[in-house]
């Protein structure tokens, strides 16, 4: 009877409806999360780094999808923390444990922090691009931009692996109670 109770529980909770959503929960963690993997592959790129420290647009559009990231995430982490109370599902213990890392690894602060640094190195290899044009290996200006690129892509993979982490937790406990 308890365990009927704790699935009914999940299932309902799982399909919240956020107050100013339409969309159940996990419908809008897919939405949010497919949203970032597009973006992650541009923000991979010297182009897409480019862009995010020049077009203010392109920079809030990145940063308001990244604040509904963890908004979601923290209402799936609220109401998956009132389950674990009547729950022993290791899945809702390893979303938590998941969502806890993310939040404290890579929140919009952290991220914010790390494209200011890649935006300030990008301008210093653009600003002095003339002069290694014809430099050779890391010093040269295609040497730097790789370099700058691997730290990027580095980053964003591992943002995006959290992000996915999470949605692939929702998808399970989705499908286990429903």
């Amino acid at each position: 009877m308890k365990s009927i109770l704790v699935s009914v529980l999940i299932l309902i909770s799982i399909n919240l409806i956020a107050q100013d959503e339409e969309k159940r929960l996990d419908e809008k963690i897919d939405e949010i999360t497919y949203d970032w993997d597009l973006e992650a592959d541009k923000l991979s790129s010297y182009e897409g780094l480019q862009e995010l420290c020049i077009d203010e647009n392109y920079r809030k559009r990145i940063l308001t999808l990244l604040d509904d990231i963890h908004h979601y995430d923290t209402v799936l982490y609220n109401v998956l923390t009132k389950l674990s109370r009547t729950s022993d599902d290791k899945e809702i213990k390893k979303t938590l444990k998941d969502i806890k890392k993310f939040e404290s690894e890579y929140d919009s602060k952290s991220f914010i922090h790390f494209m200011n640094e890649e935006c300030k190195a990008m301008m210093e290899i653009e600003k002095n691009s003339e002069e290694t044009a014809n430099d050779v290996g890391i010093n040269s200006y295609s040497g730097q931009v790789y370099l700058l690129e691997t730290e990027l892509f580095k980053y964003v993979k591992h943002v995006t692996a959290r992000v996915d982490k999470i949605r692939l937790h929702v998808h399970h406990l989705s499908k286990h109670y429903n």
